[in-house]
């Protein structure tokens, strides 16, 4: 089974595309080194890249189509249901629930976003804490075996691309980044599922602000156009063209905090293509992110510049808390800007 069903969209023309890599995951699981110079070439350079599942036996193929359908029954609930397991009622570190249209800061009138969403943690999905705190409608329970077997197969993927990273950065045997990402232990991972609304041509907004990712790796599944990236040549925005059988992965502000920005993360958005109205899209992504307590700042590696003196160090678990306060409408400061880059020299626009 594909990945992705059917590709909604006929290959973008009449707009800049990105280039993006396209690393092989069979290839890396075989130690091919020539694939791992590709990967460490795509982390230090764009930050994104197509992660190809095609040559592989994982079980994100079989779940993917499971996980769209989910989507839509979930989505469809009335919104008062939906409200019952609002994320930032549910829990501080917003790992579980759901978050409604509009509430973040956006490029939509009125400085919204366009787009709703609903998280589910690794630590509820894989048992690792205890449940009382994991409510949740009836139709995530319908399928939580599907959104088990993806969770132990995208684990089992970033742990081939982390080690492999880790390895081609010198890192010390017992120091690399899958130390601080350990697939059985507690973590703020999350699977989010997100719908973005329909809007008219005139309106035109960009339904989700730029922004980098808050934690180390996101692993996006989606069939259609909107998402965009800045070029590490140009500077200015690219479309990224979904692709049969691949992820869409990219590096975010974890990968660049632990390597003091050797590492890119790279700003990107979604919104319409030009001319166009934004159309109904559904997507989702696993958002691997480095164990609460780690200290987000260089680890030993001689490539690594030195951390900038009298920058703030934080824990995995204070960044992602203070990111999402940039996110949040209702607690969004125009002079803290940067922390939706991660950057204190790169701000959004």
């Amino acid at each position: 089974m594909s990945l992705d069903g059917e590709l909604s969209s006929e290959p973008l023309s009449n707009v800049s595309v990105a280039t993006l890599q396209t690393i092989c995951l069979d290839l890396l699981q075989a130690g091919n080194a020539a694939e791992a110079e590709k990967l460490f070439t795509a982390c230090r350079k764009e930050g994104f890249f197509y992660l190809d599942f095609q040559h592989t036996k994982s079980a994100i193929h079989d779940v993917a189509e499971d996980i769209y359908r989910l989507e839509e029954e979930l989505f469809n609930l009335p919104e008062q249901e939906k409200l019952r397991y609002d994320v930032d009622k549910l829990s501080k570190m917003k790992l579980n629930g759901y978050k409604p249209l509009g509430r973040n800061f956006g490029g939509i009138k009125g400085k919204l976003d366009g787009f709703e969403t609903y998280s589910i943690s690794k630590n509820n999905i894989k048992g690792l804490v205890d449940p009382v705190n994991f409510v949740r409608p009836a139709v995530i329970d319908k399928r939580m075996r599907t959104l088990e077997a993806f969770t132990i197969a995208i684990n089992d993927v970033s742990t081939v691309l982390l080690s492999t990273l880790s390895h081609s950065l010198g890192l010390p045997a017992d120091e690399g980044f899958e130390k601080f990402h350990k697939p059985d232990t507690p973590s703020p991972d999350i699977i989010r599922l997100l719908k973005y609304h329909a809007q008219p041509a005139e309106e035109h907004g960009i339904c989700h602000t730029p922004h980098t990712d808050m934690g180390s790796l996101t692993f996006l599944f989606t069939r259609q156009p909107g998402l965009q990236v800045i070029s590490p040549v140009s500077g200015q925005w690219e479309w990224v063209q979904p692709k049969a059988d691949c992820a869409i992965v990219n590096l975010g502000d974890g990968m660049s905090l632990l390597t003091n920005g050797y590492l890119h993360s790279c700003l990107h958005r979604v919104g319409p293509l030009p001319g166009q109205s934004m159309p109904l899209r559904y997507s989702f992504a696993y958002l691997q992110r480095a164990e609460e307590k780690t200290l987000m700042t260089g680890l030993e590696s001689n490539l690594f510049p030195a951390r900038e003196p009298g920058v703030d160090v934080f824990t995995s678990g204070e960044w992602l808390q203070r990111k999402f306060g940039m996110l949040r409408l209702e607690t969004h400061k125009n002079d803290d800007s940067w922390v939706l880059t991660g950057q204190k020299n790169r701000v959004p626009n």
